[in-house]
């Protein structure tokens, strides 16, 4: 997985977001008490936003596999010259710090950063007032599980 997040975080933040979306205390206090080695449960739901959002404005943007390095260039560029990519940059940015400083257990900071996310990541869509948030959190898991 890019970003230095591996799988097993990928998940665990995307069951952070579900959690969130639902209103699950009970399984958003269960991810947060996960083990010492694990990352606080804000700071890796702010950090899988950050992924999520950069996925999402390749995508927009169309980015391919088959690309060449001039090619990518050029749309690094234009990504990067777009009021919604400076935009995306500064909101992963500074959920990125808050999920740093909130506390190990904030499940209030997590909620909130939790929904800031979902709420980026269905803007990049379509139809984002008609965009399913579990489907979204399903294709997410999917590539996540084969983009090890």
């Amino acid at each position: 997985m890019t970003d230095g997040m591996t799988v097993d975080e990928s998940l665990r933040a995307l069951a952070a977001l579900e959690a969130a979306w639902k209103d699950d205390d009970e399984a958003l206090a269960a991810l947060a008490a996960g083990g010492a080695d694990e990352r606080a449960l804000p700071a890796l739901v702010a950090a899988y936003g950050e992924h999520a959002m950069d996925t999402l404005m390749a995508l927009a943007f169309g980015l391919r596999s088959s690309m060449s390095d001039e090619e990518i260039a050029e749309l690094s560029d234009a990504v990067g010259s777009t009021v919604g990519a400076r935009m995306s940059t500064l909101l992963t940015r500074a959920l990125k710090t808050w999920g740093e400083l909130a506390d190990r257990d904030d499940l209030t900071a997590t909620r909130a950063i939790a929904h800031a996310v979902i709420d980026a990541m269905r803007a990049v869509t379509e139809d984002p007032s008609r965009t399913e948030v579990l489907p979204l959190l399903a294709t997410f898991r999917s590539y996540a599980l084969a983009n090890p």
